[in-house]
């Protein structure tokens, strides 16, 4: 297995590069057709599964496009940069990306700040850019400390 293949706008895996060992040109595998998924191989139950990109005239563009969120910018709604993206987690039932790790500025990660932004947030996908939701962190009202009475 290569790299997936994205459909930008829903940010669903429709498919994967992949090589055999007999053949070593890139081929397709659609999604669907995925058996099992182990953390090095992929199990499918024929090698005829396996496309060559050129056969699949309806993910023409999809392919063509060849998107990949990796280092893409990620700004809020309002325009804020808030860093880009380094990496993201897949919800295995649906393919789609589900969490999207954002890596922030310096200072902000100096200061320990991780950014995830779940797939509910996002506005848009651009080929450029993604855009999603302002962040709000709800912080509970501070109370004011008890003074302790002192009985003389």
């Amino acid at each position: 297995m290569r790299r997936p293949v994205i459909d930008m706008p829903t940010l669903e895996i429709i498919a994967f590069y992949c090589e055999t060992s007999r053949q070593k040109r890139q081929l397709v595998l659609m999604s669907r057709d995925i058996r099992q998924l182990a953390s090095d191989c992929i199990i499918i139950d024929n090698e005829e599964e396996l496309t060559d990109p050129e056969d699949i005239i309806r993910l023409k563009d999809t392919l063509e496009t060849a998107y990949n969120p990796i280092d893409k910018p990620v700004v809020s709604e309002n325009g804020h940069r808030l860093g880009s993206i380094e990496d993201y987690t897949v919800n295995l039932e649906t393919n789609r990306l589900q969490k999207l790790h954002v890596r922030q500025s310096i200072l902000r990660a100096w200061l320990g700040s991780n950014l995830v932004i779940d797939r509910t947030q996002i506005i848009d996908v651009t080929p450029h850019r993604i855009v999603v939701r302002e962040p709000t962190v709800k912080l509970p009202a501070l109370q004011p400390e008890p003074v302790p009475e002192i009985n003389p």
